[in-house]
């Protein structure tokens, strides 16, 4: 009888670290929380880039300074237009495929030798506005291009409420 009570104990402390591990795991990750995108949260206009030709007069492009564009995964707003349910598209370009592809110098952006990322958002409402287009490389240099024009954008803190 004691070697079946030994057995017994044994076999509970080793199935009870797996019960254990498991829970935690199951548990961990159940409360998993996706990171936002990089390009999520608000933005703010701060410059204008006309590095060939543009659609957009310098005049009408110092027009659009302050304004802000705002994206999260379930809405955007692109200078004041409101976007429900947007769909992003990421792609990913060489530098020199991004020069190319825009007809512009991207180191006179002050992009650096790397990746280039472009994210489109499609509202479904078929006319783009500003902020429909963003280029940038993560911690470094961001903007949205519109009619030619490159307005350089920063990203503003977000304040978590107390």
């Amino acid at each position: 009888f004691v070697g079946v009570v030994r057995h017994f104990k044994r076999f509970w402390r080793f199935h009870s670290f797996i019960a254990l591990s498991l829970s935690v795991s199951a548990f961990t990750l159940g409360c998993a929380v996706k990171e936002p995108a990089f390009f999520e949260g608000t933005w703010v206009v701060t410059e204008a880039h006309q590095p060939g030709i543009s659609a957009v007069s310098p005049q009408q492009a110092q027009t659009i300074l302050g304004r802000s564009l705002q994206y999260k995964s379930d809405r955007a707003t692109l200078n004041q237009q409101q976007c429900i349910t947007p769909r992003y598209h990421e792609q990913q370009f060489h530098l020199d495929d991004f020069s190319q592809y825009y007809r512009v110098d991207a180191k006179s952006l002050g992009f650096v030798p790397g990746k280039v990322t472009q994210v489109t958002i499609d509202c479904g409402l078929g006319a783009k506005d500003i902020g429909s287009t963003l280029v940038f490389q993560e911690d470094t240099t961001a903007y949205t291009v519109f009619d030619g024009t490159f307005y350089r954008i920063e990203k503003t803190l977000e304040v978590a409420p107390i």
